[in-house]
């Protein structure tokens, strides 16, 4: 499993590499107009990203146009950080009562499904897992730990963000 996680981690280090200095070229890329190009974003907007989600049911969501209060979490189904933060917010769904809550990870849904069994998120009403591709991540979010937690308002602004794995107290007081 140690192995698995070294070699994500240096494969989003390189694929991190690659867009980074990719976004530094002067010259617009054969295959991308010159307005779609642009630098990555940091790893936290002001507002909702315009990130497309795959969700479990098989519908598709842009997160751009997610509505009402809105809690991203990225995550890997094989981190223990991730795994202990779902622990935690499991145990405290009712302060979650008034948010939606993406779980999003470039893992398959087999993995995501047997995530959200093990941690008693699945058939949650307020609670979505869904994939997302490792560039679509990078795009709108940056290079970041997992796991990593994003709080939207209802406006799609950003309230707070948690990067890295982070004591529920401090997630419920933004709440």
């Amino acid at each position: 499993m140690k192995k698995l996680l070294i070699i994500t981690v240096l494969s989003l280090i390189a694929l991190a590499a690659f867009i980074y200095f990719g976004a530094f070229n002067d010259s617009p890329s054969n295959n991308q107009p010159v307005e779609a190009m642009q630098a990555p974003a940091q790893a936290a907007s002001n507002d909702l990203p315009a990130m497309p989600l795959s969700l479990m049911d098989g519908s598709r969501v842009m997160t751009k146009n997610l509505q009402g209060k809105t809690i991203l979490v990225l995550y890997q189904p094989d981190c223990d950080h991730c795994q202990r933060e779902a622990t935690q917010i499991q145990e405290n769904l009712q302060a979650f009562e008034g948010y939606t809550l993406y779980f999003i990870s470039d893992a398959d849904f087999a993995l995501q499904q047997q995530f959200a069994d093990t941690y008693k998120l699945a058939g949650q009403e307020n609670v979505y897992f869904a994939t997302a591709t490792v560039n679509d991540i990078l795009d709108q979010i940056g290079p970041i730990q997992t796991p990593s937690l994003f709080v939207y308002s209802a406006e799609g602004r950003l309230v707070k963000s948690f990067i890295g794995e982070t004591p529920i107290e401090q997630i419920l007081q933004v709440l």
